[in-house]
C-alpha cells in the first residue's frame, strides 16, 4: 500500500508539474514527460503485482513440495509398511481402518500375501447373484451372475447358496439364510443352471421359491473359525445366534469348569504359552474353547433330521386326521347304540310287564293243573270204589241174589262220579 501511494503521488506531482511546463513547453514534449510517467508508475504497479504473485505461488509451492513429501512419505508407508509413529498417527487420522493399538502399519504386499491365504482357504465366491427362473417341482433354478465377467463357473462344480446379507436373527423363518447345495449343470456367459444336490423336502421348496435377491454362492462352504466372533459383544451374540447354543460362544476364551471335558480345554503356562493336550495338569491356567463346526456336514445332517421330522409330522396329522374321523364315527355309533339301548330298555320294560303277566297267568295255571289233579285223584279213586262195589254187585248177582244185588246204589255218589266223569264238567266247576 506505500508502494501504491508513492506512486499515485508521484503520478499527481508529474501531472503538476506537467501543467506549469505546459506554459513555456510544447505540447508534445508535456504529453511525452506524462506518457513516461504514466508507463513508470505502471511498470512499478505490474512489476509490485509479480513479485506478489510470485511470493504466494513459491508459498504455495513450498507447501505443495512439503504436502507432497508428506503424501509421498504416507504412500510409501502404505505400500511398504512402516514403523514410523508420526505417519501411523496421520494415516489413522485419515479414517485409515487399523487397530486403536496399532503401531506399525503392514505393507501392501504383505496384506496381499494374507488376501491371498484367506481367499485360498475360503475359495471363489460370486455375490449378487440372481435368479431368474425356478422350477418348483424339481427346485433347479437359473441365475444370472453380475461379476466377475466371465463368471468362471463350469458344470458339475458344487456350490453352497446363501441369501446375500447379514443375519438378523436365528429364527429361520426372519432374516437371510441358507439355501441349500447346488450342482451346476449348464453355465453360459454370465447365466447358469443349478439343480439341488440333495434332495429337497417341500419346506425348502417353498423357501427356495420364495427367496428374494441377491445371492452369494461358494465353492467352498465357509469355514468356523474363533476369531468370527471375537469382536462380538454378549448382546450381539445372544441377537444372532440361537439361544441353545449361545452360551459356549459367551464361554469361549473364559475360564473353565472342572465338569468342562478336556477337549474343550485349553491350557497355558506361567509365560502364557499354549500347552498341549497331554500338559493340562501342569498348566497354571485353562480356557474354554467352543467347538469348530463344520458347517456342510452340520447343514446336511439338519436338513435330513427335518425330512424325518416334516415325514413323521405329516405322518401325525394323517393319524390325528384318522383319529378325529375314528371319534367323530364313534360318537355317531354312540348315540347309535345310546338310541338303540333306549329302544331296548323300553322294549325290555314291555317284555318285563309281559313276563310278570305270564308268570301270573303260569302261576294260575299251575294252581288249576293241581286243583285238576286233586279232582282227577278224588275221580279215579271214586271211580275205583265204584268199581269195586259193581264187581261185588255182580259177582252177589251171580251168585242167586239177583233181586238184592240188582237193587240201584244210592244216587248221590253215582251223580257224583257221573259228574266227575267228564273232564268239561270237572274243570267248570274248578273254575
Amino acid at each position: 500500500m506505500a508502494i501504491l501511494g508513492g506512486i499515485l503521488l508521484v503520478v499527481l506531482a508529474s501531472f503538476v508539474i506537467a501543467y506549469f511546463a505546459s506554459r513555456t513547453w510544447h505540447w508534445v514534449y508535456v504529453m511525452v514527460v506524462v506518457g513516461i510517467v504514466l508507463f513508470t508508475a505502471g511498470f512499478f504497479i505490474l512489476s509490485a503485482e509479480v513479485l506478489r504473485v510470485n511470493a504466494i505461488d513459491r508459498s504455495n509451492y513450498n507447501k505443495i513440495v512439503a504436502d507432497l513429501e508428506k503424501v509421498t512419505a504416507q504412500v510409501e508407508a502404505l505400500k511398504r509398511g512402516t514403523l514410523d509413529a508420526t505417519i501411523v498417527n496421520q494415516l489413522r487420522g485419515m479414517e485409515l481402518k487399523m487397530p486403536e493399538d496399532a503401531t506399525e502399519i503392514p505393507s501392501v504386499s504383505d496384506l496381499d500375501h494374507e488376501i491371498r491365504l484367506l481367499t485360498q482357504v475360503r475359495g471363489p465366491v460370486w455375490s449378487n447373484v440372481t435368479p431368474a427362473a425356478f422350477d418348483q417341482r424339481t427346485g433347479a433354478v437359473r441365475v444370472s451372475i453380475a461379476s466377475p465377467t466371465p463368471s468362471g463357473l463350469a458344470p458339475n462344480t458344487v456350490l453352497y447358496v446363501f441369501e446375500q446379507g447379514d443375519v438378523t436373527h436365528p429364527d429361520p423363518q426372519r432374516g437371510k439364510q441358507y439355501l441349500g447345495e447346488f450342482r451346476v449343470t449348464e453355465a453360459a456367459g454370465q447365466e447358469a443352471m443349478l439343480i439341488p444336490a440333495l434332495e429337497l423336502s417341500t419346506y425348502q421348496l417353498e423357501r427356495l421359491g420364495s427367496s428374494q435377491a441377491p445371492w452369494v454362492m461358494y465353492e467352498t462352504m465357509p469355514l468356523d473359525q474363533h476369531k468370527l466372533f471375537s469382536g462380538l459383544t454378549e448382546e450381539q451374540l445372544r441377537q444372532k445366534l440361537p439361544a441353545a447354543s449361545v452360551e459356549e460362544y459367551l464361554r469361549h476364551g473364559k475360564a473353565t469348569n472342572a465338569d468342562d471335558e478336556a477337549f474343550r480345554k485349553a491350557g497355558y503356562d506361567d509365560a502364557d504359552k499354549r500347552l498341549g493336550p497331554d500338559q493340562l495338569a501342569s498348566a497354571t491356567r485353562t480356557e474354554y474353547r467352543r467347538r469348530l463346526r463344520d458347517y456342510a456336514l452340520e447343514f446336511r445332517e439338519l436338513s435330513e433330521r427335518r425330512a424325518v421330522l416334516q415325514t413323521a409330522a405329516t405322518g401325525l396329522e394323517l393319524d390325528n386326521r384318522r383319529l378325529a374321523e375314528a371319534a367323530a364315527s364313534a360318537e355317531r355309533l354312540s348315540a347309535f347304540r345310546q338310541d338303540e339301548a333306549g329302544k331296548l330298555n323300553s322294549d325290555l320294560a314291555g317284555l318285563q310287564k309281559d313276563r310278570q303277566a305270564v308268570d301270573r297267568l303260569l302261576t294260575m295255571v299251575r294252581q288249576q293243573l293241581d286243583t285238576i289233579r286233586r279232582v282227577l285223584d278224588e275221580t279215579l279213586q271214586e271211580n275205583n270204589r265204584l268199581v269195586r262195589e259193581l264187581a261185588a254187585l255182580q259177582s252177589a248177582a251171580e251168585s242167586g241174589a239177583a233181586t238184592q244185588a240188582a237193587a240201584p246204589a244210592s244216587p248221590g255218589p253215582l251223580g257224583q262220579a257221573a259228574a266227575t266223569s267228564r273232564p268239561g264238567v270237572v274243570l267248570g266247576s274248578a273254575n
